[in-house]
């Protein structure tokens, strides 16, 4: 019995979503979108007056990514994308957290 939950064939799993028209546009346009704040977030991380102002832009820029990967997932159908998308985003938050606590220490004098 358990041996046949293995053995599924997995490639026969339907899209997560039906490929309609509206949804195909919908995920264009929202990549188009994703991608001219990620250049925006960008513009930040390189204009930021201060570390704290490029700290929480960098964080944007990784935000971004993780929601055009998302997506990317919904418009080709392929659930491993969102597994990407969830990797990236862990590794985006213990970032974040690293970014804060040397923030919160401060350097080394």
């Amino acid at each position: 019995m358990m041996a046949n939950l293995f053995q599924t064939d997995w490639t026969a799993i339907t899209p997560l979503i039906a490929a309609t028209t509206w949804v195909v546009l919908t995920a264009r346009v929202s990549m188009v979108l994703f991608v001219i704040a990620v250049g925006l977030a960008f513009l930040r991380v390189v204009l930021g007056p201060t570390f704290p102002d490029r700290v929480v832009a960098l964080d944007l820029v990784a935000t971004l990514l993780v929601g055009l990967i998302a997506v990317s997932a919904i418009e080709t159908g392929d659930a491993i994308f969102l597994r990407v998308a969830m990797v990236a985003a862990l590794f985006n938050f213990i970032g974040t957290i690293g970014f804060c606590w040397y923030l919160q220490r401060g350097p080394e004098k």
